[in-house]
């Protein structure tokens, strides 16, 4: 009778708690793009969930500028498909530089990459932490320990860029972040009115985030990473190396690391390369096992029509130089009395 009881009463806290020990929390995820990036976002996204061995339940919030209707369609109905959740939410990037548009003077970022310093004023309110994280990544590993990263008193985590970029005018003292990935601690941020002091920063210094050749004052070259890094500085807690794997440091990479790799260089893996990017064979790995891998083939194609008109283009550049060449005038002889 004893064990019988026993038996019961084992049974009966298994049912109660087992259960609990098996209720992932929800892990949000915040990505911003345009029409330039929704198949990359996706092959983002489904390494995330490929990985997600905590079984954790995301809801990947895309803030986007334009996207169209049929993308939105096609990056919904692939997170569904996955038992995961999706929101969009439509960002002007006007807000942000009144309509100028002074982040178009590099091709290293777009109007919309700089929405990132928003997201806390964007995103839902009764969320506490999201992720933000670029979309020329690859995750290899459950994102589910570095997410539950406590922050504390921290109003962001971040891994340290590759190279100790420092300018003359402002030092960064206590190191510099990369920003692809962002966990940021969303109440500390919004009761500090961050993202209103990233803008009047940038309002008060805009001639130092524009790129001037001519200029003698040092220009901002990554605008969204230095506000991060200079308005924040001391407030950013270090994350592990191994959770944003920048690709020009091979001494940490390689194709068994797990953790995300962040493919900076202007190269990208989906460029298809003829020499290849440092851990490129794990990245098309992941897109061959996806269910969208007959979308390698479109980029093959673009690839090769890419190339065909750039040799064509230098070719025509030559011919039209050929026949544009100044014909030397026939030399006269000078008469002789």
């Amino acid at each position: 009778m004893k064990n019988k009881i026993k038996k019961i009463i084992i049974t009966l806290l298994l049912t109660l708690f087992l259960p609990l020990q098996c209720v992932a929390k929800n892990i949000n995820v915040a990505l911003t793009i345009d029409n330039n990036y929704p198949i990359y976002d996706l092959l983002l996204i489904n390494s995330i969930i490929k990985n997600n061995i905590s079984h954790s339940d995301y809801t990947f919030y895309i803030v986007e500028d334009n996207l169209t209707d049929k993308n939105k369609e096609k990056m919904k109905k692939f997170v569904e498909k996955n038992n995961q959740n999706i929101e969009f939410i439509h960002f002007d990037t006007e807000s942000i530089d009144q309509g100028k548009y002074i982040f178009t003077f590099s091709n290293r970022i777009t109007p919309i990459a700089i929405a990132r310093i928003m997201l806390p004023e964007i995103l839902p309110k009764d969320i506490d932490k999201v992720l933000y994280l670029d979309g020329d990544m690859l995750v290899t590993a459950d994102i589910k320990p570095m997410y539950e990263t406590d922050l504390g008193n921290y109003y962001v985590g971040m891994v340290k860029n590759i190279n100790d970029m420092q300018y003359p005018m402002h030092i960064f003292k206590k190191g510099y972040f990369n920003s692809g990935l962002i966990l940021m601690n969303l109440p500390k941020w919004r009761t500090d009115k961050i993202s209103e002091k990233m803008v009047e920063f940038l309002q008060n210094n805009m001639n130092d985030f524009i790129y001037n050749k001519k200029s003698e004052k040092p220009a901002f070259l990554y605008p969204d990473q230095d506000l991060i890094n200079i308005v924040l500085e001391g407030k950013i807690k270090k994350i592990d190396d191994k959770w944003n794997n920048q690709t020009l440091r091979k001494s940490v990479l390689n194709e068994s690391t797990e953790g995300i790799y962040h493919y900076i260089a202007s190269i990208k893996p989906w460029h298809f390369p003829k020499g290849r990017i440092y851990t490129q064979n794990t990245y098309m790995q992941y897109w061959k096992n996806s269910s969208l891998s007959h979308y390698r083939y479109y980029y093959v194609m673009k690839k090769i029509i890419a190339e065909y008109k750039q040799i064509l283009k230098i070719k025509m550049n030559r011919l039209f130089v050929y026949f544009e060449k100044p014909v030397p005038k026939r030399l006269e002889l000078l008469e002789v009395n």
